[in-house]
Protein backbone atom coordinates (compact mmCIF):
# COMPACT_ATOMS: atom_id res chain seq x y z
CA UNK A 1 0.00 0.00 0.00
CA UNK A 2 1.30 3.46 -0.94
CA UNK A 3 1.72 6.32 1.55
CA UNK A 4 -1.27 8.31 0.22
CA UNK A 5 -3.71 5.41 -0.09
CA UNK A 6 -5.62 6.18 3.09
CA UNK A 7 -5.97 9.89 2.35
CA UNK A 8 -7.04 9.18 -1.25
CA UNK A 9 -9.59 6.63 -0.04
CA UNK A 10 -11.03 9.03 2.56
CA UNK A 11 -11.62 11.71 -0.09
CA UNK A 12 -12.89 9.53 -2.92
CA UNK A 13 -15.08 7.25 -0.78
CA UNK A 14 -17.10 10.31 0.31
CA UNK A 15 -17.99 10.85 -3.34
CA UNK A 16 -15.57 13.74 -3.72
CA UNK A 17 -13.01 14.25 -6.45
CA UNK A 18 -9.26 14.62 -6.48
CA UNK A 19 -8.35 17.24 -9.08
CA UNK A 20 -5.25 18.52 -10.79
CA UNK A 21 -6.06 22.16 -10.07
CA UNK A 22 -7.02 21.90 -6.43
CA UNK A 23 -4.52 23.34 -4.00
CA UNK A 24 -5.63 20.81 -1.36
CA UNK A 25 -5.40 17.65 -3.48
CA UNK A 26 -2.83 18.48 -6.17
CA UNK A 27 -0.13 16.22 -4.63
CA UNK A 28 -2.62 13.37 -4.35
CA UNK A 29 -3.60 13.90 -7.98
CA UNK A 30 0.04 13.65 -9.05
CA UNK A 31 0.51 10.44 -7.05
CA UNK A 32 -2.65 8.92 -8.56
CA UNK A 33 -1.65 10.00 -12.05
CA UNK A 34 1.85 8.53 -11.75
CA UNK A 35 0.68 5.27 -10.11
CA UNK A 36 -2.79 4.89 -11.63
CA UNK A 37 -2.66 1.17 -12.42
CA UNK A 38 -1.33 0.27 -8.97
CA UNK A 39 -4.07 2.30 -7.22
CA UNK A 40 -6.75 1.02 -9.59
CA UNK A 41 -5.79 -2.58 -8.85
CA UNK A 42 -5.68 -2.01 -5.08
CA UNK A 43 -9.04 -0.24 -4.90
CA UNK A 44 -10.75 -2.80 -7.15
CA UNK A 45 -9.84 -5.46 -4.58
CA UNK A 46 -11.97 -3.64 -1.99
CA UNK A 47 -14.91 -3.02 -4.34
CA UNK A 48 -14.17 0.40 -5.83
CA UNK A 49 -13.47 1.41 -9.42
CA UNK A 50 -10.89 4.16 -9.65
CA UNK A 51 -11.79 6.28 -12.66
CA UNK A 52 -9.98 9.17 -14.24
CA UNK A 53 -11.39 12.05 -16.23
CA UNK A 54 -10.29 15.41 -17.57
CA UNK A 55 -8.06 16.50 -14.68
CA UNK A 56 -9.82 14.51 -11.95
CA UNK A 57 -10.16 11.10 -10.28
CA UNK A 58 -13.25 9.57 -8.68
CA UNK A 59 -14.60 6.29 -7.33
CA UNK A 60 -17.48 4.27 -8.62
CA UNK A 61 -18.74 1.17 -6.85
CA UNK A 62 -18.61 -2.29 -8.39
CA UNK A 63 -22.02 -4.01 -8.67
CA UNK A 64 -24.25 -1.41 -7.03
CA UNK A 65 -27.71 -2.35 -5.82
CA UNK A 66 -30.75 -1.01 -7.69
CA UNK A 67 -31.73 1.24 -4.79
CA UNK A 68 -28.30 2.81 -4.86
CA UNK A 69 -28.58 3.45 -8.60
CA UNK A 70 -32.02 5.02 -8.12
CA UNK A 71 -30.63 7.23 -5.35
CA UNK A 72 -27.77 8.29 -7.60
CA UNK A 73 -30.20 9.19 -10.38
CA UNK A 74 -32.21 11.32 -7.96
CA UNK A 75 -29.06 13.04 -6.72
CA UNK A 76 -27.85 13.54 -10.26
CA UNK A 77 -31.13 15.19 -11.26
CA UNK A 78 -30.53 17.69 -8.46
CA UNK A 79 -27.03 18.34 -9.80
CA UNK A 80 -28.48 18.92 -13.29
CA UNK A 81 -30.72 21.61 -11.79
CA UNK A 82 -27.76 23.18 -10.00
CA UNK A 83 -25.68 23.08 -13.19
CA UNK A 84 -28.56 24.74 -15.07
CA UNK A 85 -28.71 27.40 -12.35
CA UNK A 86 -24.96 28.05 -12.54
CA UNK A 87 -24.94 28.25 -16.35
CA UNK A 88 -27.86 30.68 -16.16
CA UNK A 89 -25.87 32.73 -13.66
CA UNK A 90 -22.92 32.79 -16.09
CA UNK A 91 -22.66 30.69 -19.25
CA UNK A 92 -18.87 30.59 -18.80
CA UNK A 93 -19.16 28.96 -15.35
CA UNK A 94 -16.70 26.08 -15.78
CA UNK A 95 -13.22 24.92 -14.82
CA UNK A 96 -11.02 27.84 -13.80
CA UNK A 97 -13.93 30.26 -13.35
CA UNK A 98 -13.66 32.44 -10.24
CA UNK A 99 -16.58 33.99 -8.38
CA UNK A 100 -17.70 35.39 -5.06
CA UNK A 101 -20.86 34.21 -3.33
CA UNK A 102 -22.05 37.83 -3.15
CA UNK A 103 -22.01 37.99 -6.97
CA UNK A 104 -24.49 35.13 -7.18
CA UNK A 105 -26.85 36.71 -4.63
CA UNK A 106 -26.70 40.05 -6.47
CA UNK A 107 -27.53 38.39 -9.80
CA UNK A 108 -30.44 36.44 -8.33
CA UNK A 109 -31.95 39.69 -7.06
CA UNK A 110 -31.65 41.27 -10.54
CA UNK A 111 -32.54 38.34 -12.81
CA UNK A 112 -36.09 36.97 -12.76
CA UNK A 113 -35.14 33.68 -14.51
CA UNK A 114 -32.38 33.05 -11.98
CA UNK A 115 -34.80 33.92 -9.17
CA UNK A 116 -37.28 31.29 -10.41
CA UNK A 117 -34.58 28.63 -10.73
CA UNK A 118 -33.36 29.46 -7.22
CA UNK A 119 -36.82 29.01 -5.72
CA UNK A 120 -37.18 25.60 -7.41
CA UNK A 121 -33.85 24.33 -6.09
CA UNK A 122 -34.50 24.38 -2.37
CA UNK A 123 -37.10 25.11 0.27
CA UNK A 124 -39.08 28.27 -0.33
CA UNK A 125 -38.45 29.25 3.29
CA UNK A 126 -34.76 29.83 2.47
CA UNK A 127 -33.68 33.26 1.28
CA UNK A 128 -31.38 33.76 -1.71
CA UNK A 129 -28.26 34.11 0.41
CA UNK A 130 -29.02 30.84 2.27
CA UNK A 131 -29.67 29.05 -1.02
CA UNK A 132 -26.43 30.41 -2.48
CA UNK A 133 -24.50 29.26 0.61
CA UNK A 134 -26.11 25.79 0.34
CA UNK A 135 -25.14 25.50 -3.33
CA UNK A 136 -21.58 26.64 -2.58
CA UNK A 137 -21.30 24.21 0.36
CA UNK A 138 -22.50 21.33 -1.84
CA UNK A 139 -20.12 22.25 -4.65
CA UNK A 140 -17.24 22.58 -2.18
CA UNK A 141 -17.94 19.30 -0.38
CA UNK A 142 -17.91 17.42 -3.69
CA UNK A 143 -14.69 19.08 -4.84
CA UNK A 144 -16.27 20.99 -7.75
CA UNK A 145 -15.02 24.29 -6.28
CA UNK A 146 -12.53 25.40 -3.69
CA UNK A 147 -12.07 28.64 -1.80
CA UNK A 148 -9.08 30.68 -2.89
CA UNK A 149 -9.65 33.83 -0.80
CA UNK A 150 -11.45 33.49 2.51
CA UNK A 151 -11.51 37.24 3.14
CA UNK A 152 -13.87 38.01 0.27
CA UNK A 153 -15.24 34.46 -0.24
CA UNK A 154 -13.72 33.98 -3.69
CA UNK A 155 -13.99 30.49 -5.12
CA UNK A 156 -12.43 28.72 -8.09
CA UNK A 157 -14.15 25.99 -10.13
CA UNK A 158 -11.95 22.86 -10.27
CA UNK A 159 -11.47 20.30 -13.03
CA UNK A 160 -13.98 18.00 -11.32
CA UNK A 161 -16.69 20.26 -12.74
CA UNK A 162 -15.98 18.64 -16.13
CA UNK A 163 -17.59 15.50 -14.70
CA UNK A 164 -20.97 17.24 -14.33
CA UNK A 165 -20.70 18.95 -17.68
CA UNK A 166 -19.75 15.72 -19.46
CA UNK A 167 -22.62 13.77 -17.91
CA UNK A 168 -25.13 16.41 -18.96
CA UNK A 169 -23.60 16.48 -22.45
CA UNK A 170 -23.98 12.70 -22.68
CA UNK A 171 -27.64 12.96 -21.74
CA UNK A 172 -28.15 15.73 -24.29
CA UNK A 173 -26.43 13.73 -27.04
CA UNK A 174 -28.43 10.62 -26.16
CA UNK A 175 -31.72 12.53 -26.31
CA UNK A 176 -30.76 14.18 -29.62
CA UNK A 177 -30.02 10.73 -31.09
CA UNK A 178 -33.41 9.43 -29.88
CA UNK A 179 -35.23 12.33 -31.54
CA UNK A 180 -33.31 12.03 -34.79
CA UNK A 181 -34.30 8.33 -35.10
CA UNK A 182 -38.03 9.10 -34.82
Amino acid sequence: MRANTRKIFEILSRGSFITIDSHDTHNLFQDLDENYEEYKSYFSEIGFNLESGEGYFLFSRIGEAKASVEQKLHTFSQWIDILDFLKTFDITFSTGYQFRSSQIVERINMDYELMEKTQKLFSKSMNFEEITQKIIADLDSMGYIEIINEQDSTYKVTSAFHYLENLVNLITLYNEEDFSEQ
